[in-house]
Protein backbone atom coordinates (compact mmCIF):
# COMPACT_ATOMS: atom_id res chain seq x y z
CA UNK A 1 0.00 0.00 0.00
CA UNK A 2 1.40 3.58 -0.86
CA UNK A 3 0.53 6.73 1.01
CA UNK A 4 -0.65 9.48 -0.90
CA UNK A 5 -0.51 13.00 0.01
CA UNK A 6 -3.60 15.44 -1.66
CA UNK A 7 -4.92 12.30 -2.93
CA UNK A 8 -8.05 11.38 -2.08
CA UNK A 9 -10.52 8.62 -3.09
CA UNK A 10 -13.06 10.83 -3.59
CA UNK A 11 -14.19 14.07 -1.79
CA UNK A 12 -11.35 16.10 -0.42
CA UNK A 13 -8.43 15.66 2.48
CA UNK A 14 -4.86 15.71 3.21
CA UNK A 15 -3.98 11.63 2.68
CA UNK A 16 -5.63 8.98 1.42
CA UNK A 17 -3.91 5.18 1.32
CA UNK A 18 -3.55 4.49 -2.46
CA UNK A 19 -3.76 0.53 -2.92
CA UNK A 20 -1.75 -1.16 -5.69
CA UNK A 21 -3.66 -2.78 -8.13
CA UNK A 22 -1.73 -5.46 -10.83
CA UNK A 23 -3.07 -5.59 -14.30
CA UNK A 24 -2.09 -7.45 -17.63
CA UNK A 25 -1.65 -5.90 -21.01
CA UNK A 26 -3.76 -8.16 -22.77
CA UNK A 27 -7.27 -8.91 -22.85
CA UNK A 28 -10.39 -7.05 -21.55
CA UNK A 29 -9.73 -3.34 -19.50
CA UNK A 30 -9.76 -4.20 -15.71
CA UNK A 31 -12.59 -3.31 -13.59
CA UNK A 32 -10.37 -0.91 -11.84
CA UNK A 33 -10.52 1.40 -14.63
CA UNK A 34 -14.02 2.19 -14.09
CA UNK A 35 -13.68 2.18 -10.28
CA UNK A 36 -13.94 5.69 -9.47
CA UNK A 37 -10.72 5.42 -6.97
CA UNK A 38 -7.12 6.43 -6.77
CA UNK A 39 -4.88 3.35 -7.19
CA UNK A 40 -1.48 2.35 -8.16
CA UNK A 41 -1.18 0.58 -10.99
CA UNK A 42 1.58 -2.10 -11.85
CA UNK A 43 0.90 -3.51 -15.24
CA UNK A 44 2.39 -6.65 -16.60
CA UNK A 45 2.43 -8.46 -20.33
CA UNK A 46 1.45 -12.26 -20.59
CA UNK A 47 5.18 -13.56 -19.93
CA UNK A 48 4.94 -11.10 -16.20
CA UNK A 49 7.45 -8.67 -17.67
CA UNK A 50 6.66 -5.55 -15.82
CA UNK A 51 5.40 -2.81 -18.08
CA UNK A 52 4.75 0.07 -16.15
CA UNK A 53 4.00 0.90 -12.94
CA UNK A 54 1.98 4.53 -12.28
CA UNK A 55 -0.35 6.97 -9.93
CA UNK A 56 -4.35 6.46 -11.63
CA UNK A 57 -7.73 7.35 -11.64
CA UNK A 58 -10.21 5.46 -13.20
CA UNK A 59 -8.07 4.79 -16.64
CA UNK A 60 -6.58 8.26 -16.15
CA UNK A 61 -2.66 8.54 -15.39
CA UNK A 62 -2.39 11.32 -12.65
CA UNK A 63 0.96 11.73 -11.20
CA UNK A 64 3.95 9.72 -10.85
CA UNK A 65 4.97 7.08 -14.32
CA UNK A 66 7.58 4.81 -14.95
CA UNK A 67 7.92 2.28 -17.63
CA UNK A 68 9.98 -0.25 -18.32
CA UNK A 69 12.16 -2.27 -20.87
CA UNK A 70 11.34 -6.49 -20.72
CA UNK A 71 14.82 -6.70 -18.92
CA UNK A 72 13.25 -4.90 -16.21
CA UNK A 73 15.77 -1.91 -16.52
CA UNK A 74 13.51 1.81 -16.81
CA UNK A 75 13.04 2.76 -19.84
CA UNK A 76 10.66 5.98 -19.39
CA UNK A 77 10.25 8.08 -16.01
CA UNK A 78 7.95 10.98 -15.69
CA UNK A 79 4.92 13.02 -14.58
CA UNK A 80 1.51 13.05 -15.48
CA UNK A 81 -0.18 16.82 -13.95
CA UNK A 82 -2.03 15.99 -10.63
CA UNK A 83 -5.52 16.83 -9.36
CA UNK A 84 -4.97 19.39 -6.83
CA UNK A 85 -8.98 20.01 -6.68
CA UNK A 86 -9.85 17.43 -4.51
CA UNK A 87 -12.78 16.66 -7.38
CA UNK A 88 -12.58 13.51 -8.93
CA UNK A 89 -15.65 13.43 -11.51
CA UNK A 90 -14.56 14.31 -15.25
CA UNK A 91 -11.29 14.47 -15.02
CA UNK A 92 -10.62 14.44 -18.96
CA UNK A 93 -12.95 17.06 -19.71
CA UNK A 94 -11.32 19.50 -17.12
CA UNK A 95 -7.83 18.54 -19.25
CA UNK A 96 -6.59 16.91 -15.99
CA UNK A 97 -6.29 13.03 -17.42
CA UNK A 98 -3.27 11.13 -18.55
CA UNK A 99 -1.29 14.87 -19.45
CA UNK A 100 2.18 14.92 -19.39
CA UNK A 101 3.54 17.23 -17.52
CA UNK A 102 7.52 18.34 -15.92
CA UNK A 103 10.45 16.24 -16.74
CA UNK A 104 10.55 13.03 -18.55
CA UNK A 105 13.43 11.03 -18.72
CA UNK A 106 14.10 8.25 -22.09
CA UNK A 107 16.55 5.67 -21.25
CA UNK A 108 18.10 2.90 -23.05
CA UNK A 109 18.01 -1.02 -22.57
CA UNK A 110 21.06 -0.30 -20.89
CA UNK A 111 19.86 2.25 -18.30
CA UNK A 112 21.60 5.16 -20.37
CA UNK A 113 19.79 8.11 -20.18
CA UNK A 114 18.85 8.96 -23.84
CA UNK A 115 16.53 11.59 -24.04
CA UNK A 116 15.02 14.31 -22.09
CA UNK A 117 11.84 16.43 -22.73
CA UNK A 118 10.18 19.14 -20.27
CA UNK A 119 6.10 19.31 -20.73
CA UNK A 120 4.45 21.82 -20.17
CA UNK A 121 0.37 20.95 -19.42
CA UNK A 122 1.13 17.99 -22.39
CA UNK A 123 3.16 20.03 -25.05
CA UNK A 124 7.04 19.87 -25.71
CA UNK A 125 8.37 22.56 -24.53
CA UNK A 126 12.05 21.71 -24.35
CA UNK A 127 13.83 18.34 -25.59
CA UNK A 128 17.49 17.43 -24.64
Amino acid sequence: MILATGFANAGSCQESHVDTVQTVDYGKMPPVYFSNILYWERNYDKDNHLLFEALKYNSCFVGTFVNYWKNGKVKTKGQYLTNTTGIWTSLQSRGLCSVQEGEWKNFDEAGKLIRTVIYKTGKIFKED
